[in-house]
């Protein structure tokens, strides 16, 4: 007996073991999931549920928080920092601050809290205000050597005495009719030399009860409500002076000599101003409207990043860029023509600043469609360089985020990296949609991945998630924490869902081997794009399997969709193991294309998917029936 001839019905088979991660448009492939929560790409190829994280301690009403050595929380009107150092004691400072949401940037061992304009130190652990401000009354004005010192001179005329003393002071008059005028000298007679020598009097030695409790030598401060004009002793006194000596009681400043009452003491008393002589011979009284001030101003800052040793910060409302004097964060208006000097710039550009941050060592400023690149080494040189482009979005300052040398931000159109030349898009697989719009917008790294959590929405209506995009490898997942607040150290990562405070990995917590607050199970849910895109007509999908591992006690359903059918149960599957291979084979019906959705709680590691095809008799097989 013969048998006929038949060509045999050979079928193939293809492993998936590179998996890719999330793709929110029509074009996911297979290796990609459309939807899904709590995965992540650590354990690249496979697709493995996020790291546990660590719940720390509950918080409530935090304003905001900083690593700095130590861990800063802002926690309602307190401050709590926590050391790094272990078994240092945490640090409480009760109705610190004000109970509103912080800008917080560190410089040196202080981090700078705005908009209260204060300053944490964390190594003495105190709070300093960045500013300060003297007022009153009973204020003395005096003319004063480069020491400080006063002088009080007996005799006066166009000519020096014949027989003077060693030491005899002097006050030689130009014009007679205005002997205490600046246009007269006082000198000093040296026995030695036998010569008479001017003493020049270019400072003003301001005494009062207190005044110089707040400041330090060379700081720049604003002097406002002096009689000295008005009563001719110093031309120049209110208006940005230099501290250049300072006491608890008194401070002296440099002013320019000019009036009919120049030598003598000038003392304001409430309402009055009343001038004496150096000789004490001659009297003149004034009327003042107010008490005298003495402040040293803090400009009022939007946003605000650390650049080398100098704190830069934005106004949207002045539309300029500030930068404080070389080292210290308390002068932003301390302009002696050294390379110390503060900053100032105005922009040309329109709208509010949306964001700043440093990179590959420039200050950047930014708006929604521009972004503004100041550099240099010191005042004389700095240069501002501005660029039209896809800047950062309305309240999404915060995501500003560097990782890896490259600025990450949320701009109107998308998640864009900065690497030093041009913006580029690194969203193209989220829906631009639901990047769009946010209400709030916080960014933080850890380990080459950047977080960045959106508040859509407002009430009832407000909807956040938790992007996660890993820098190394270009993919995006999602997990399900609602971040209000972030913080890096560069080894952690701290966030706070408005209940308790996490650590995003727990073994990098200075007790990282105490498992207390360590989440053991992980909720996770994941669609995959449509299966069987690639298959030609001629071939079907027969058999499906799936290759997992559990790592701990682990439920996990499977179910699948065809032709975007409503979804079927396939598999129900519950680990009791720690650490369990498991393979879940099922054969699908005929169909066109097919997705799987994954739900579960555990911890779970997708290694493969195996697929059968097998070659379609009967010709074009009708899409969603059996064969």
């Amino acid at each position: 007996m013969t048998l006929a001839n038949r060509s045999g019905i050979q079928n193939s088979r293809t492993l998936l073991r590179a998996f890719g991660g999330l793709n929110e448009t029509y074009a996911c492939s297979e290796a990609e999931y459309s939807a899904g929560i709590n995965f992540s790409a650590r354990n690249f190829p496979a697709l493995s549920t996020r790291t546990p994280r660590r719940k720390l301690r509950e918080v409530e009403n935090l304003n905001g928080m900083y690593h700095l050595n130590g861990l800063l929380t802002v926690c309602g009107k307190n401050l709590i920092y926590t050391p790094d150092e272990a078994g240092a004691a945490a640090v409480t400072l009760e109705n610190a601050v004000t109970d509103s949401k912080k800008t917080l940037v560190g410089i040196g061992t202080k981090i700078l809290i705005f908009p209260d304009k204060a300053a944490f130190d964390t190594a003495e652990r105190t709070l300093q205000p960045l500013g300060a401000a003297w007022s009153g009354e009973q204020v003395e004005f005096a003319p004063c050597d480069a020491e400080g010192r006063t002088y009080e001179a007996e005799e006066y005329g166009r000519t020096e005495p014949e027989h003077p003393a060693d030491g005899a002071l002097f006050l030689k008059v130009e014009d007679i009719r205005r002997p205490w005028s600046s246009d007269s000298t006082l000198e000093i007679y040296s026995a030695v030399s036998g010569n008479w020598s001017a003493i020049p009097l270019d400072y003003c030695r301001v005494t009062a009860e207190g005044i110089g409790k707040g400041f330090r030598a060379w700081d720049t401060v604003t002097v406002q409500g002096t009689a000295a004009k008005q009563g001719g002793q110093f031309e120049e006194l209110d208006g940005d002076r230099i501290v250049y000596e300072v006491q608890e009681g008194w401070l002296r400043v440099k002013a320019t000599p000019g009036g009919a009452h120049f030598y003598g003491k000038f003392a304001q008393n409430g309402t009055t101003a009343k001038w004496t002589s150096i000789d004490g011979s001659e009297v003149a009284v004034y009327t003042v409207e107010g008490p005298v001030q003495v402040e040293r101003k803090i400009p009022d800052l939007d946003f605000v990043t650390e650049c080398d040793n100098r704190v830069w910060g934005c106004s949207s409302k002045e539309n300029v860029i500030y930068a404080c004097k070389l080292g210290d964060p308390t002068n932003w208006f301390s302009y002696r023509g050294i390379a110390a000097d503060s900053y100032a710039v105005t922009v040309g550009s329109d709208g509010p600043f949306t964001g700043a941050a440093t990179c590959m060592g420039y200050a950047l400023f930014f708006k929604e469609n521009a972004l503004h690149k100041l550099y240099g080494s010191k005042p004389s040189d700095f240069q501002l360089s501005s660029l039209r482009c896809r800047g950062v979005a309305r309240n999404a300052g915060r995501s500003l985020c560097v990782l890896n040398e490259t600025l990450y931000y949320l701009s109107a159109d998308g998640v864009m990296a900065w690497d030093g030349s041009l913006p580029t898009k690194v969203s193209t697989a989220l829906d631009a949609a639901r990047l769009s719009n946010v209400q709030r917008a916080l960014g933080g790294a850890l380990d080459g991945r950047y977080y960045l959590c959106l508040s859509r929405g407002s009430g009832e209506e407000n909807t956040a998630r938790l992007l996660v995009y890993d820098t190394e490898r270009g993919l995006w997942q999602e997990e399900d924490l609602r971040a209000e607040e972030m913080a890096g150290t560069g080894g952690q990562l701290y966030l706070w869902d408005g209940q308790a405070l996490w650590a995003a990995d727990p073994s990098r917590e200075p007790d990282g081997q105490n498992t207390d607050g360590v989440e053991e199970s992980i909720p996770f849910a994941l669609t995959t794009g449509d299966i069987g895109m690639d298959a030609p007509e001629e071939q079907y999908l027969s058999r499906l399997t799936l290759r997992l591992d559990a790592e701990v006690p682990s439920r996990l359903e499977v179910s699948v969709s065809y032709d975007g059918s409503p979804w079927e149960k396939l598999a129900e599957k519950t680990v009791e193991a720690k650490r369990q291979s498991i393979d879940l084979p099922f054969v699908p019906r005929r169909c066109g294309t097919l997705r799987l959705r994954l739900e579960g709680a555990g911890q779970i590691t997708l290694r493969g998917l195996a697929k059968t095809m097998a070659k379609a008799q009967g010709g074009i097989f009708a899409a969603g029936k059996e064969g």
